[in-house]
């Protein structure tokens, strides 16, 4: 008799940060080879890989995450959803044992729309998912994936074009572009273009605590925290991706602040600091109390 897999914990993991909740949402995994990576030579990946314990390909962590901030229930990023690989799509499973309903939610921040950030927005029909929120997203990426003649200039953009066209459709009428700065109360939307036009992370202040949602400022973090030149051939700009990705480990490590991320892997809080020419990520450990 052949036995099923047995499957793993929920992924599912809560921080306070002053006075909200962030509650961490595995949507599963994402394989990529290290041929769409370049910034550094084959071989120096390769090494700090072994580092890490992992041979062959990186492995990117996918996570969303939900704010719960006493007058709002924000979701930050949905996962690839049914619609792209199957390695993704625990979304709604995990919403589910965190104890969230799609309904609960009234806004959703997109660091930009990309399939394994935004497709979990639409559940196996195509159709949307959380059924009354907004939908925040940087105007500089709403217009480039609303552009069919700029996003066909873009070799790095046209594999995701289907995706993008399926999420506006869908939520035709549902999308709030904004240009950066306060986005909710206690939320500031921080523009990091390069990985696409109007890429951005969050940034939450509650209670004099400080978290920074970095987006895909990072994809792998074995390589881009030591080697921050090291982009990936899907970002539309490399060079614009690669300043503004050491720009924001600059202020967070200057200014040791709490970070999280799409692809960094759970728990999925952690800190920076400056190593050499590169940094070092901290992870910070699992905290047992709330």
């Amino acid at each position: 008799m052949t036995e099923e897999p047995r499957k793993q914990t929920p992924g599912v993991y809560r921080r306070r940060v002053g006075d909200a909740m962030v509650t961490v949402i595995n949507d599963g995994f994402l394989d990529i080879p290290l041929a769409i990576l370049r910034g550094t030579e084959r071989g120096d990946m390769e090494g700090l890989m072994r580092e890490h314990f992992h041979e062959g390909g990186p492995r990117l962590t996918v996570n969303a995450f939900v704010i719960e901030t006493g007058s709002n229930t924000i979701l930050v990023d949905a996962g690839g959803g049914s619609t792209t690989v199957y390695s993704m799509g625990q979304l709604p499973r995990n919403l589910s044992a965190a104890g969230f309903d799609p309904s609960d939610f009234d806004t959703v921040l997109l660091t930009h729309i990309h399939p394994d950030h935004s497709s979990g927005l639409m559940d196996e029909s195509g159709k949307p998912l959380f059924p009354r929120a907004d939908i925040i997203v940087h105007k500089d990426d709403f217009d480039f994936w609303s552009d069919p003649e700029r996003r066909g200039r873009s070799a790095a953009a046209v594999p995701y074009t289907g995706s993008a066209d399926a999420l506006l459709s869908s939520h035709h009428g549902r999308f709030r572009p904004t240009e950066g700065g306060e986005v909710i109360p206690g939320i500031t939307q921080l523009p990091l273009p390069g990985h696409t036009p109007g890429h951005s992370g969050y940034q939450l202040d509650s209670a004099g605590e400080t978290l920074v949602m970095w987006g895909d400022t990072v994809h792998v973090p074995e390589l881009q925290i030591p080697r921050p030149q090291i982009t990936s051939e899907f970002d539309v700009d490399e060079a614009l991706a690669a300043a503004n990705r050491r720009k924001i480990f600059n202020h967070v490590a200057s200014e040791r602040l709490l970070v999280t991320g799409g692809h960094l892997h759970l728990p999925g809080f952690a800190h920076i600091v400056k190593a050499g020419d590169g940094f070092r990520l901290v992870p910070e450990t699992w905290r047992v109390e709330l």
